[in-house]
């Protein structure tokens, strides 16, 4: 639903009485994911699927996953999600089209070539390389 921590934690409180869903009982768990859904709430999130066209495929964005976790200095997701929305003003991978993600691709590539590392050599199975 895209709620701040504190907003999510009162909507849970108001619904069960707990902040917390790890202190609440199945029913009570039930409850919340019924306001939630009352609120617009999708428990599964959505994934890109390869034929829709136009949209990255999952072999360019476990590609740009890869590269990411190969070259970045912070590896975090939270990293990854604002170098892509730096280079294709984008929020979350999932919204890449298939031409934003060579951006994202290519501009992976020439950080990692300023680096000194090639990108098209193969990592090593330890994460070293």
């Amino acid at each position: 639903m895209g709620l701040a921590d504190d907003a999510y934690r009162y909507f849970l409180e108001g619904i069960t009485g707990r902040n917390s869903c790890a202190d609440m009982t199945e029913r009570q768990l039930e409850a919340v994911l019924r306001a939630m859904r009352g609120n617009g709430f999708d428990p599964a999130p959505r994934r890109v699927r390869p034929e829709e066209k136009g949209m990255a495929s999952m072999a360019q964005l476990e590609y740009i996953k890869g590269m990411w976790a190969a070259c970045a200095r912070d590896k975090s997701d939270a990293a990854l999600r604002a170098f892509a929305n730096r280079i294709a003003k984008v929020k979350s991978l999932r919204f890449l089209t298939e031409d934003s993600a060579m951006r994202v691709i290519l501009a992976l590539r020439d950080m990692m070539t300023k680096a000194g590392r090639d990108p098209d050599a193969p990592e090593a199975p330890n994460g070293e390389g």
